[in-house]
């Protein structure tokens, strides 16, 4: 679940690159892709709402002519599809600097097994919208739960 979601916010921040497009349009968009009204518009809602640093402190921890460089204990720990995962979250403005570090810090497991790249999303959109995993993944159940009918 946490997957789908970022990586339907991971569309609409590429779709709304070009500001000139239409909510209409986006949710259009989007829906050819197979996502619901539901969840277009809750990834819309969490893509707005999510914390913005200062712009002095996202140039502090990433500039744009820079890349980060994963230490060999990371190189063992993610796979080249997770890192290449966090820096198109860096790159479309999803994460800063210190919210790729923490998710970074956060998916180097103890073991020697390389993290998966759906683990690395459900991490990421745990940093990126300040809350548990289980805590979101709950809080999303909820929404779609209170639309359904009762019988």
């Amino acid at each position: 679940m946490l997957s789908r979601l970022m990586d339907l916010v991971v569309l609409v921040a590429e779709l709304t690159q070009d500001s000139d497009k239409a909510y209409k349009d986006l949710d259009q968009e989007l829906m050819m892709r197979g996502y619901s009204s539901e969840e277009i518009e809750q990834a819309v809602f969490l893509y707005s709402s999510r914390s913005e640093g200062s712009d002095q402190e996202k140039f502090k921890l990433h500039s744009k002519n820079s890349i980060r460089v994963l230490s060999e204990w990371e190189r063992l720990s993610l796979c080249s599809e997770c890192y290449g995962y966090l820096l198109r979250l860096l790159n479309l403005g999803i994460v800063d600097g210190g919210q790729f570090e923490k998710i970074i810090a956060r998916a180097i497991p103890v073991g020697p097994e390389k993290i998966e790249l759906n683990d690395i999303k459900a991490i990421a959109c745990s940093v990126v919208f300040n809350r548990d995993p289980n805590e979101l993944e709950e809080e999303l159940f909820n929404s779609f739960d209170e639309d359904v009918p009762a019988c």
